[in-house]
């Protein structure tokens, strides 16, 4: 292979692997409509070694979840934009230029294990 095809292949998969789409998550507390969670999966650098994802603090609960309590194992989605201006119903400026991002966790259900 040639070096710029595995330039562009290590850029693609090094881009691949900051955008976040949905984990399992184990709560670690619950709030309201809110829990901190802690990713299940783990993450590998590029020298191989292994790393535990920090605790994703505020992760929305959609209702339809129901009780979530501390120890459950649930499944999260990472929203497109940033969250922390959402306000009701009504349309907003996301404020941050953030894409994919952990910190816009949602829990989207509970896993039955």
């Amino acid at each position: 292979m040639a070096n710029d095809d595995k330039f562009f292949n290590n850029l693609i998969r090094e881009i691949g692997l900051n955008i976040y789409v949905s984990a399992p998550a184990r709560v670690v507390n619950v709030y309201g409509s809110k829990a901190d969670v802690k990713p299940l999966f783990k993450t590998k650098d590029i020298d191989g070694e292994v790393k535990e994802l920090a605790v994703i603090l505020g992760a929305h609960i959609l209702k339809h979840v129901g009780p979530v309590n501390v120890g459950d194992v649930v499944h999260l989605n990472f929203t497109d934009r940033a969250l922390d201006n959402m306000n009701g119903n009504q349309t907003f400026d996301p404020g941050f230029t953030r894409l994919h991002s952990m910190n816009d966790a949602v829990i989207v259900g509970v896993y039955q294990l």
